[in-house]
């Protein structure tokens, strides 16, 4: 069983900073990581306001972006406390008051580690990390952020590296339960057994009668 992570989340718009005196980031630096987040990959990276290249692992239930000896985890949760799988296109889809959870590791010990999504733009909130330079938060999604294409961004201060910002694109939609579910692949395939051991077992107990 997962443990349950800390959540921190701003309570009004008065309470949040500037997006980019926050992130640590111009508003030139933050379109170009929105763009090259828009690619196919979903992910992108700037260091030091100069994109660079991210590793991007995938399991049906996370996505972790790595560079060099840095990596971030990231993981999302629904309403009912259970992760999120990803879509066949490798992307969260999200609801208002669902959570995304990150477990960073590589980063600069004692830093702060800060995450917002756009376009709205919205700030999640801070982690610190400790003295070996990892940290786990978890954030509600607002019930300000608008249904559509957005960007999880995240930003921090790396062992060896300073004013790092990743990008991992994400989705908030009002779709149903139902919707979700049959957006996983996995979902489906198990929909699919059932219904194919739901056509097998009254045929083998026709059979067995006939016997």
């Amino acid at each position: 069983m997962t443990a349950a992570l800390p959540t921190t989340t701003f309570t009004s718009p008065e309470s949040a900073p500037a997006i980019e005196e926050f992130l640590g980031a111009s508003p030139e630096d933050i379109s170009e990581l929105v763009n090259q987040a828009s690619s196919a990959r979903g992910a992108a990276l700037l260091v030091n306001g100069r994109p660079a290249s991210v590793d991007v692992t995938t399991t049906t239930k996370s996505t972790t972006l790595t560079f060099g000896l840095a990596s971030l985890e990231v993981t999302c949760y629904g309403t009912d406390g259970q992760p999120i799988a990803l879509s066949d296109e490798g992307r969260f889809t999200l609801q208002q008051g669902d959570s995304i959870a990150i477990t960073a590791t590589g980063f600069a010990p004692g830093s702060r580690i800060n995450a917002a999504v756009f376009s709205d733009p919205v700030v999640l909130g801070t982690a610190t990390t400790d003295s070996n330079g990892r940290a786990s938060q978890r954030w509600a999604v607002p019930d300000t952020i608008e249904p559509g294409d957005h960007t999880l961004m995240v930003s921090g201060d790396l062992a060896d590296v300073k004013n790092s910002v990743f990008g991992l694109r994400i989705i908030v939609d009002e779709q149903s339960l139902v919707t979700r579910l049959w957006s996983s692949a996995w979902a489906r395939v198990f929909l699919a057994l059932g219904v194919l051991g739901g056509v097998l077992l009254p045929a083998n107990r026709r059979r067995r009668r006939a016997a």
